[in-house]
């Protein structure tokens, strides 16, 4: 049996096509030798039976008193013990190359994954670093060349406030984000929930006027014991995606409760929803739902790991459900 020939593979191939690839040519090189070792022992096995049944022949044994020998008896067990020892290796071998091929597969669709969710964090991250930056300097430039009267001065300050604010609050998460990331602790201290939440609602209502949030909580409501800033990131980037995926003027409610010294606060809009393949992973750091060159929502894809790795470290969990009709709920737990 000829040897295997050796296989090159385009050098312009991608690694989840090359990663494809080297799985079958594996596989089938793998079952070529076993096929190889199978067929060998058995030459071997019809080859030592020759070799006998000559020096029989010499001695007048046919060939029926040749399988009664010491010596076939022997042959016959060696060739037997050999076809088992290849079929337990090749099942072994079986097993780990299956496992293996498969933490292969799996790093690959990973590093791609990743690669991907990278190249579209840059593609937003550029958006949305250019765009207000470009607003402040419409502003500035506007003020600068034109006589304006106060009400124009106020409504050109009040847009430029507005576009600071937005980056102010993009630098804010892509410096929490990178802290998380190096054993971040809270610091707990008391915070008026309503109070919070109804700040960031207004101040979401300057970015998107047509928003609809409601903070419905208790009166008596106590304050939580939790990190501020913590936090005031978790509901700030829970209440603008959920404005922000959700129809024009569709309701975004914000209801909140605590029982035996637990908070739970839940937010709950009307959405496109999240499949339930992806609710798990859009926790992921840079993942956004659907492509970057095609998506209208504006976005840096840390907005959900922020939330999760805060919640966790206050020791609490986030669950994500659907919606009745549609959209998405959001429920966390301190």
């Amino acid at each position: 049996m000829s040897p295997l020939p050796a296989v090159c593979c385009p050098p312009d191939m991608s690694p989840r096509t090359l990663s494809r690839f080297l799985i079958i040519y594996m596989v089938f090189a793998f079952g070529w030798w076993a096929v190889h070792l199978w067929r060998s022992n058995d030459e071997l096995f019809k080859l030592e039976t020759r070799v006998l049944e000559d020096n029989y022949r010499e001695r007048g044994v046919n060939l029926t008193a040749l399988q009664q020998t010491k010596e076939y008896t022997a042959a016959h067990k060696k060739w037997r013990k050999r076809r088992r020892m290849i079929l337990s290796e090749g099942i072994f071998f079986t097993a780990c190359l299956i496992a293996g091929l498969w933490i292969v597969n799996r790093s690959t669709n990973r590093e791609v994954s990743l690669a991907r969710q990278r190249r579209n964090f840059l593609l937003s991250i550029t958006h949305e670093l250019k765009s207000p930056i470009a607003g402040m300097r419409l502003v500035l430039q506007t003020l600068g060349k034109y006589e304006l009267n106060k009400e124009q001065r106020e409504k050109l300050c009040s847009n430029g406030v507005s576009d600071a604010s937005r980056l102010q609050n993009l630098v804010d998460d892509l410096l929490l984000a990178a802290r998380l990331e190096d054993k971040w602790q809270a610091f707990p201290e008391p915070v008026d929930l309503r109070t919070l939440a109804n700040e960031i609602a207004s101040n979401l209502k300057v970015r998107f006027p047509q928003a609809n949030i409601r903070i419905e909580m208790p009166a008596d409501l106590p304050p939580v014991q939790a990190d501020k800033p913590g936090l005031t990131a978790v509901v700030q980037n829970l209440l603008e995606n959920a404005v922000k995926y959700s129809p024009t003027a569709s309701p975004v409610i914000f209801t909140a409760e605590q029982r035996n010294g637990k908070l739970s606060f839940r937010i709950a809009d009307q959405g496109i929803g999240i499949p339930t393949a992806e609710k798990e992973v859009v926790f992921e750091k840079f993942y956004r739902i659907g492509n970057e060159e095609t998506r209208q929502t504006t976005g840096t894809g840390l907005g959900l790991f922020i939330v999760r790795q805060v919640v966790k470290a206050h020791g609490g969990n986030i669950i994500v459900t659907d919606n009745t009709p549609l959209g998405t709920v959001f429920t966390v737990n301190l």
